[in-house]
């Protein structure tokens, strides 16, 4: 049985072969920004790669798990379909960010690292004041004391 796999934009960068079921979604070739990479993602769409946007069901699932472990904030669009694509069709992702392989873990999807390692132990995360250690949902400032807040893992 053919393998289903979900690329991330590192797998057109550094022209990374897989072979399966391919599929990504739009907003990784909006990340795109070399002309090389670009070559790259055409010879994908001439051997079969889909481009395709993930069911919204599915981006609603993964946006309240990533809330749920503090990953929200550091994934962008594109990582969240990347996921939801993933979900939805019980494929491998294809991705080194390691905050997608923080939510997929939690979402049982089944990840394939590129060049880095994989995630030794998924993470929460929560933003914390600098200055007197106040926790917030979103601020970039302490309304307290004026500190930076930072986003920082949650210790065990």
């Amino acid at each position: 049985m053919t393998r289903t796999y979900v690329l991330d934009a590192p797998v057109f960068i550094y022209h990374v072969s897989v072979s399966g079921n391919l599929y990504t979604v739009p907003e990784v070739t909006r990340e795109l920004r070399s002309s090389e990479a670009a070559v790259v993602l055409q010879e994908f769409l001439k051997g079969g790669l889909k481009i395709e946007d993930p069911l919204k069901i599915d981006v609603e699932i993964v946006t309240e798990k990533a809330k749920s472990t503090g990953d929200y904030l550091r994934l962008s669009r594109a990582d969240i379909d990347l996921l939801a694509k993933a979900l939805e069709l019980s494929g491998t992702l294809v991705t080194d960010d390691y905050s997608i392989q923080n939510v997929a873990t939690l979402l049982g999807i089944e990840i394939q690292p590129i060049q880095q390692a994989r995630i030794k132990r998924v993470l929460t995360w929560r933003r914390r004041c600098v200055g007197c250690g106040r926790v917030y949902e979103s601020e970039a400032i302490c309304p307290v004391c004026g500190s930076e807040v930072k986003v920082k893992p949650v210790k065990r």
